[in-house]
């Protein structure tokens, strides 16, 4: 046998709790079952690889847009390079029960890995696949106490709701690895000597995906090398939107529809949505909305105070990548691909109009990082909800209203955030606009309002001498806690 060998990568950065877990998995001398799963470029290989690359690892990847014919030939073409045995390829097989029977056959003892990368094409997003590993898994594999089997793939619905959802696999061995991007301080790993303004910025404008980090690492700034990548004929960012739809987001055209229609507001409702797909009520738009959360491409927020299911419920593009394409690059498509900016990319980014749009990126940033925040103030161990807010009163009197985040806690506080991000320290002026906003926050429990200014230069003397925030939260403290 001669396995699938996996270079040492000395560039591994984060991925702690992830790689902790699977070696526990590891060490449990067990035969186990890993479903790993994520959007595309979010580094579940690299993960896999590197956390079991002194196993025995035999990896078989799924083929984009073929029959399950050809995905079972392509598997056997795998399994005879890595058994050295070529009359493999020349086995006539019907069901993918006769190919992990295969498998089986060589991986019935000792410290093996089995990869199956990109399990939606393998399985031409249909159950069969599963109910056939199945068979094997409690015939074969399971009996190899150093056997695991991992499936990996870039379609978070297909995984949830045709694997860890299965009936085939219950009470087996499972375990889930959702792979979500890479955390600010992951980032800073990654990027490494970067200041924490670049690291924040990148943070930001393409958000945690390692691919896409991986393109800004390379000019003397991350700006410079963001600005190459997107606004040069064929620069990956430029190109990378349709590739999206490649893994993720290619059986259903509405997924590219609610992303599109997105992009074009601020935020969208549930019912505007359904209006602009000319969908009925229960057209399937809580699957695809739902899809979509999962792959880290749309979010879904609700006031603070009310249920998740609440009608009031909005709905806005999560990704960061996706958020700067549509704002940045779509407008400009056809002269970037003629070459109009090849010479001078950054021409092509107006610097007032992105730093506008890095606070509204900072503003989601801080929401979705809420337990951060939550622990830099103190008060992680107590019990809170958290969020925006607004409600139909609000809407009513200004349809733009929203106190950006605001912690309800179970001490009787009223944690609320004003978040700015600038370019400069934050002067005395702010508080005339909060003031408004604490003016049309409800206050019935007459809880403790607690005043937190979140941004990232700091404050000027006009407002630090006002003395009016309880606490001023700085880059530093949220990149270095």
């Amino acid at each position: 046998m001669k396995p699938y060998h996996v270079v040492f990568n000395e560039n591994f950065v984060g991925r702690d709790f992830e790689l902790e877990r699977l070696s526990r998995i590891d060490e449990n001398q067990e035969s186990a079952i890993i479903v790993v799963y994520g959007r595309r470029r979010v580094g579940k290989t690299e993960l896999i690889e590197q956390a079991f690359r002194k196993r025995n690892l035999l990896k078989f990847e799924g083929l984009e847009g073929v029959s399950e014919k050809e995905q079972m030939n392509h598997v056997l073409e795998q399994l005879a390079e890595y058994t050295q045995e070529p009359l493999l390829t020349k086995i006539q097989v019907t069901h993918w029960r006769e190919v992990f029977k295969l498998i089986g056959q060589y991986t019935n003892s000792g410290t093996w890995t089995i990869f199956f990368e990109e399990i939606q094409w393998l399985a031409n997003y249909q159950t069969y696949f599963i109910s056939e590993l199945k068979y094997v898994w409690d015939n074969y594999f399971r009996h190899n106490n150093q056997l695991l089997l991992i499936l990996c793939g870039s379609s978070p619905s297909f995984i949830i709701n045709h694997v860890i959802k299965s009936r085939s696999l219950h009470n087996r061995s499972l375990y889930e690895f959702p792979l979500k991007e890479f955390s600010l301080g992951e980032t800073k790993q990654f990027l490494k000597k970067r200041a924490d303004r670049e690291i924040i910025d990148a943070y930001l404008t393409i958000g945690g995906i390692p691919e896409y980090l991986k393109r800004i690492k390379q000019n003397s700034s991350v700006f410079l090398s963001l600005c190459d990548h997107a606004f040069q004929s064929g620069g990956f960012f430029l190109k990378e939107y349709e590739r999206i739809f490649v893994s993720n987001l290619a059986k259903n055209k509405h997924y590219r529809d609610i992303i599109e229609y997105l992009s074009k507001h601020r935020f969208g409702t549930r019912n505007a949505i359904m209006k602009h797909l000319k969908l009925k009520s229960g057209g399937g738009l809580s699957a695809l909305l739902t899809d979509l959360e999962v792959c880290g491409f749309i979010e879904k927020y609700v006031p603070f105070n009310l249920n998740p299911q609440s009608l009031l419920a909005r709905y806005c593009i999560r990704d960061a990548y996706l958020q700067f394409y549509f704002k940045f690059i779509k407008p400009l498509e056809k002269n970037i691909e003629g070459g109009h900016y090849n010479q001078r990319p950054s021409s092509a980014l107006n610097m007032d109009t992105y730093h506008k749009w890095l606070g509204y990126s900072f503003e989601r940033f801080c929401r979705r990082n809420h337990h951060l925040f939550a622990r830099i103030l103190g008060f992680e161990s107590v019990r809170y909800k958290s969020g925006a807010f607004f409600n139909r009163a609000t809407d009513s009197i200004d349809s733009g209203y929203q106190i950006d985040l605001i912690y309800d806690r179970d001490d009787q506080v009223y944690t609320v955030c004003e978040i700015k991000y600038l370019q400069t320290k934050v002067s005395s002026n702010v508080i005339t606009s909060f003031e408004k906003k604490l003016t049309l926050l409800p206050n019935q429990k007459n809880r403790t309002i607690q005043k937190i200014l979140i941004t990232i230069e700091g404050a000027d003397q006009t407002l630090i001498q006002r003395a009016y925030f309880d606490r001023i939260i700085t880059l530093q403290d949220i990149i270095n806690f």
